[in-house]
């Protein structure tokens, strides 16, 4: 395993428990959304999307499920990009959409979190 590799692992593990903490505890990704919500983070949050993206689609090859690894990590600098091109007013108003969500709504979004992470962990070891 490539350092790479271990870097999408980790992602997907990070993911894996942010989809149990978003089934188990709702209020908690609300605190943790809500915290991240400032105008000052919003360039390291498109850099730190964009960075992972490109080592995802390069450690990609090296996974067991290439094109997904790489379908992610072209969304994730798709995002990352897209951030400041929409404008931290928009990227606030999605992010107040989510808060707004009922716990339900939140706890069937964690399934895809769930899996998507889980995938990602898979495909990395």
């Amino acid at each position: 395993m490539t350092w790479m590799t271990w870097i999408v692992a980790l992602v997907g593990l990070l993911i894996l428990a942010g989809g149990l903490l978003m089934l188990t505890v709702p209020n908690a990704i609300r605190a943790s959304l809500q915290m991240f919500i400032d105008r000052r983070l919003m360039p390291v949050a498109s850099l730190v999307r964009v960075v992972l993206g490109i080592l995802f689609v390069l450690a990609a090859p090296s996974t067991r499920l290439p094109i997904f690894v790489w379908a992610m990590g072209l969304l994730a600098i798709v995002a990352g990009v897209s951030m400041p091109i929409v404008g931290f007013r928009k990227v606030e108003g999605w992010a107040t959409w989510w808060l707004k969500k009922s716990d339900g709504v939140i706890r069937r979004w964690s399934l895809l979190a769930i899996l998507l992470g889980a995938l990602l962990a898979w495909a990395a070891t």
